[in-house]
């Protein structure tokens, strides 16, 4: 299998158990984190899912995260994708109803879907929002799912799998993803950086909203974070690295929003 040329070991499982996922299943969700639409896209994926002619369904999750103009910005970008938060239950009924139809237009009476992407982007909680009922494990940490779980939603029969990240992507992407936990961050600080540039390009009155200062030097401004939050060292100095840490677990927790 061509995956063992570029990934260690330690992630032959995961890929073997998703690459099981793509092969058995009919129809593939392939789960995206709306505020990072092509940061969030997993090219190794899609290529997997290519190379064996399945349907490939995009669905962009935690629009509950996102201002509606954001969001409207994205829809107009993925005209064909589904918007849904499986936490908050919306556009779920929308995409059952659509994998009940390509079902039917494929000639298909028992549907498989696999449901795919990198950890921690919501592929446990729309398979439950689909069921209507907690049936697969759901947490805020990264990497909760271990193995394939089959669930039965009505007609359609649910494949979940772990999130697989490809060896060559770099912590910050997977930082800024909420694909690894802070505290397992090498660079905590260029991850937060990343977070950091994201909002500013996007509003930076969302930062200075979030944490009531002004934002005047790029160079004070984990500093300036840090006094606001009573982050202090001895003398009063701003604790840089705790507010370094706070604004990575505000962003992957969804208090920063676009």
């Amino acid at each position: 299998m061509v995956y063992k040329s570029y990934f260690p070991s330690f992630l032959m499982g995961f890929w073997g158990i998703v690459h099981r996922v793509v092969t058995e299943s009919d129809i593939v969700l392939l789960v995206l984190d709306v505020r990072m639409p092509e940061l969030s896209r997993n090219k190794d994926l899609e290529e997997l899912i290519a190379r064996y002619y399945k349907q490939l369904i995009l669905v962009f999750n935690k629009i509950d995260l996102v201002s509606s103009k954001y969001l409207d910005f994205v829809r107009h970008k993925y005209r064909e994708a589904f918007f849904v938060s499986g936490a908050r239950n919306i556009g779920i009924n929308e995409l059952k109803r659509d994998l009940l139809i390509s079902a039917k237009r494929m000639k298909i009476k028992d549907p498989r879907i696999g449901v795919v992407g990198y950890p921690n982007v919501g592929k446990s909680a729309i398979i439950n929002a689909l069921a209507k009922r907690a049936r697969a494990k759901v947490s805020a940490r990264a990497g909760t799912t271990r193995g394939i779980q089959w669930i039965r939603i009505g007609d359609l029969k649910v494949l979940d799998s772990p999130g697989v990240i490809p060896f060559v992507d770099d912590e910050i992407k997977l930082g800024v993803l909420g694909s690894k936990n802070p505290e397992k961050l090498k660079n905590p600080e260029k991850v937060a950086a990343a977070i950091i540039k994201i909002l500013l390009d996007y509003d930076k009155s969302i930062l200075e909203n979030c944490y009531d200062i002004k934002i005047s030097d790029l160079d004070l401004i984990f500093e300036d974070i840090a006094k606001k939050r009573g982050f202090l060292l001895k003398g009063g100095v701003g604790d840089e690295r705790r507010a370094i840490f706070a604004v990575i677990k505000d962003w992957q927790d969804g208090k920063l929003r676009l």
